[in-house]
């Protein structure tokens, strides 16, 4: 109980910090053969409305990043990005059917110093993913392409529910922790099964950010600073258009 509140106390004390933040990748949900589509790249906290500056100190932090457009053959190409005011933006021009998994993934976010918090040192990994559909020959499935860390694949086929499985290091992540958020500081947890799989419908027509984490008690170092172990971080996109 101790520790319980010591991490919500701190989660309190630092919520314009990297350890409260995730990035979340805004697209249409629908694309065509041969037409540009667009894609964002966020850091903040999605359900309080908290977007960093991508020129602040916050997100310089975290700008060491790559995106991947996988289709759904496998081909995988890495999109170049640019920076706005509030996100980096990038695009890609999709050449067959199918669903298009777009990647994120930042594994060079500095060593952090929580041991005030009781929290502990360690090494923050975020990977992030959302989809993009193009005409009718979908498989629903997105691609898994982080091995060593935590991802989620997206097996949703209705519109209205959400089917998601959590894999760590390659295998289902049972009886995890998920979080579900949607703006104005809306959220509801809920626990994978013993698969790994979770399944539930979607109230309102509006965007989901699902959040899913672990701590793997692996000490290391990076960058000459050692850790005591590595948090990992993804975060599955349920978009709507914008």
């Amino acid at each position: 109980m101790k520790r319980t509140l010591k991490i919500a106390l701190l989660l309190l004390l630092i919520s314009t910090k990297s350890f409260a933040h995730f990035f979340w990748i805004e697209t249409n949900t629908k694309g065509t053969i041969n037409k540009e589509h667009e894609v964002r790249i966020y850091f903040g906290e999605f359900g309080s409305n908290v977007v960093e500056k991508t020129n602040g100190e916050v997100f310089q932090d975290a700008k060491h990043f790559i995106v991947w457009v996988i289709d759904q053959k496998g081909n995988k190409t890495e999109l170049k990005t640019t920076a706005t005011e509030s996100y980096y933006t990038g695009k890609f021009i999709p050449k067959l059917e199918g669903t298009y998994s777009i990647i994120l993934d930042n594994k060079k976010y500095k060593v952090l110093d929580y041991t005030k918090y009781d929290y502990g040192i360690f090494r923050p990994q975020y990977h992030s993913i959302t989809k993009v559909e193009i005409g009718n020959n979908i498989e629903h499935k997105t691609a898994a392409v982080n091995p060593e860390s935590i991802t989620i694949i997206d097996l949703s086929s209705e519109k209205e529910k959400v089917k998601i499985q959590v894999l760590f290091k390659e295998q289902p992540l049972a009886e995890a922790e998920v979080t579900v958020f949607m703006k104005d500081n809306w959220s509801k947890k809920i626990n994978t099964d013993k698969n790994g799989m979770i399944v539930f419908n979607l109230p309102f027509k509006t965007r989901y950010v699902i959040e899913a984490t672990h701590e793997d008690k692996i000490p290391g170092s990076y960058n000459g600073l050692k850790y005591q172990f590595t948090w990992h971080c993804a975060v599955l996109t349920v978009n709507e258009s914008f």
